[in-house]
């Protein structure tokens, strides 16, 4: 069956050479219509029926970003990819929140169009259809850990969570730390001279989970861990395509794969989020976080993420400046996963050491920590 897309842009050539790109393609694709700006493409879905729309961002009298939010409330199984020469992560994010469920840049480039296109109209094929029997061979859980906010302990909760697992649940485990600009993974480990998932790609290609494990880091025989790179820049160099790999082959090697996603909605953040079987997003007891994980819920949803998947977990929690639980219960439509307290010594200590603080004895993030674990991996 052909997937139906519909293209919308207010320059003409660049409308006329996206429809030379699908005509080319080996794919099978129907073209709906093309759309000068985004108020014809709500209007053209009222008549006909289309799985992909490829949405530019700035067009006049309805913008792209207007035009997905109608086009998301309107039809909520058509998928609209956001097409920008704005490189800006705002613009992303803003995309995301708008119900787009990917995004890609201007010039645009055939191949990664059709691979665009192809792996959004599969995967949200998946996710209409969860009932359908699944041949899928077990693989291990994964487990991803996300926020919206910086310096709320996503990372540190997800390093020492993977440690807990490992040690009083009995699971082998592997740490990915896919923050790939700024992890801090190694360093809360005190490891910054071990190998990164950037000289992984360095030399010879991927092909095995044996062609992975020298860079691999094995704090323990079944506690695993795979670090970002050193340095921001090197984050460029690695593709979505290579993250995907990678996880498709360390899957059937582990019980549990925990992953520290960046700050970001990325693609290689979202296929991680896709792939997981529990979204973990971190927040804090302050009016800027709860907002930004509000907003985060809102792109979970629009990605068809329901309350199974999606987890909330509190960190910090001390509510005598403002903020209590009682107003995350009211801002948030998911139950809360736990409120984990706040130790800023223990947490400091921690980071400051390289000693993660579970093995710290009477640490009172300790049991409740744990208590998380056992929900999450059962």
């Amino acid at each position: 069956m052909a997937i139906k897309i519909i293209v919308a842009d207010d320059v003409q050539e660049m409308r006329e050479m996206i429809q030379k790109m699908l005509a080319s393609s080996d794919l099978e694709f129907e073209l709906v219509g093309l759309c000068e700006n985004g108020l014809e493409v709500v209007e053209l879905l009222k008549k006909k029926k289309a799985d992909i729309v490829l949405m530019d961002i700035n067009m006049p009298i309805m913008n792209g970003l207007e035009a997905t939010q109608a086009v998301c409330d309107a039809h909520p199984s058509v998928r609209v990819i956001m097409m920008s020469v704005q490189q800006e992560s705002e613009y992303l994010k803003k995309a995301m929140l708008a119900g787009a469920k990917a995004y890609i840049m201007k010039p645009v480039d055939m191949d990664e169009l059709i691979e665009t296109i192809k792996t959004t109209y599969t995967r949200y094929q998946t996710h209409e259809q969860p009932n359908k029997e699944s041949t899928q061979v077990h693989e291990a859980k994964v487990l991803s850990f996300f926020s919206a906010k910086g310096g709320v302990g996503k990372s540190l909760l997800a390093l020492n969570s993977a440690m807990l697992i490992h040690e009083k649940l009995g699971k082998k485990v592997l740490l990915v730390d896919l923050d790939l600009q700024f992890g801090d993974i190694a360093l809360m480990m005190n490891k910054q001279n071990e190998l990164t998932i950037k000289e992984m790609f360095d030399d010879s290609p991927i092909q095995s989970y044996e062609d992975i494990l020298p860079f691999i880091y094995k704090h323990k025989e079944n506690c695993h861990m795979l670090f970002a790179p050193k340095d921001p820049e090197s984050a460029e160099y690695i593709s979505k395509d290579q993250v995907k790999l990678i996880l498709e082959l360390v899957r059937r090697h582990y019980d549990v794969i925990v992953i520290d996603t960046g700050v970001n909605y990325s693609e290689i953040t979202l296929n991680a989020l896709d792939v997981s079987d529990h979204v973990v997003i971190v927040t804090n007891l302050e009016v800027t976080g709860l907002k930004n994980t509000k907003m985060s819920l809102k792109v979970m949803q629009s990605l068809n993420y329901d309350n199974n998947k999606v987890k909330i977990l509190v960190n910090m929690t001390y509510d005598k400046f403002g903020v209590t639980k009682a107003n995350v219960q009211k801002t948030f439509p998911y139950d809360v996963l736990a409120y984990l307290p706040e130790d800023i010594k223990l947490v400091r200590t921690s980071i400051n050491t390289g000693i993660p603080f579970v093995t710290t004895k009477g640490s009172s993030l300790y049991k409740p920590l744990l208590a998380v674990c056992q929900i999450l991996v059962k």
